[in-house]
């Protein structure tokens, strides 16, 4: 088992500024941090290493790119069923991340929208196969910024 890493103030403030502008140099980080560019490079590397940070990346505005329904979705499976469901779930270019849960749902998935009829007619695909007892959707109504690995930009480009 893997020790755990302390994270201190500084680390958080690395964090935090990453997560602000991934391409922030780490002289900007010291200064603010009042300590040296070695001091900041050495800890970034040790979160690295431990697995605190993995990469760097930019985030999407799924807005832009027209899709104006960003909503979560909970999926109950008939649990012998879970993989024929998982495999429907992954054909369908608007359900941009799904995981397996434990919980009142068995699938959480977030989906990427041109808009909300469309949503309607995801959900009813997915309830429309006979192992799926109910899918509730949320629609998220905040700005939402995501990690573009969960984009197929195939299908953005239509």
């Amino acid at each position: 088992m893997a020790s755990k890493v302390r994270v201190d103030e500084i680390d958080v403030n690395i964090i935090r500024a990453l997560q602000k502008d991934a391409r922030v140099s780490f002289a900007d980080i010291a200064r603010d941090c009042g300590v040296s560019t070695d001091t900041i490079s050495k800890r970034f590397r040790k979160m690295k290493r431990a697995g605190i940070i993995r990469g760097t990346t930019i985030l999407l505005n799924p807005k832009s790119f027209g899709y104006n329904c960003v909503a979560s979705m909970g999926v109950d499976v008939s649990y012998p069923h879970l993989k024929e469901v998982v495999e429907l779930i992954q054909r369908m270019p608007e359900i941009v991340f799904y995981t397996t849960s434990m919980g009142k749902y068995d699938l959480f998935c977030i989906a990427v929208l041109r808009n909300v009829g469309r949503l309607s007619q995801v959900k009813d695909l997915i309830k429309g196969h006979p192992a799926v007892r109910e899918v509730t959707t949320s629609i998220w109504v905040e700005e939402i910024l995501l990690c573009p690995e969960n984009f197929e930009f195939e299908h953005l480009k239509k």
